[in-house]
């Protein structure tokens, strides 16, 4: 089914390397800043567009020591 253009991107973070994925921030364009992140441990980040389907299939995964 299509659900047209993406409406918004929803990022995800873990804990490297098997932690649950969780919502870190929501952007209606294709670049956010993320705020009040945990330092000093591994996380993994990945996206997913969202429209009024749904949500896509998620990214592949990026990984960040902050």
């Amino acid at each position: 089914m299509d659900g047209g253009a993406v409406a918004a991107y929803k990022i995800q973070r873990r804990l490297r390397p098997d932690g649950p994925w969780s919502d870190a921030g929501m952007a209606v364009e294709s670049e956010i800043t993320l705020t009040n992140q945990e330092r000093g441990k591994e996380w993994e980040y990945r996206v997913l567009a969202v429209n009024k389907a749904g949500e896509g299939q998620p990214s592949n995964t990026v990984m960040a020591v902050l």
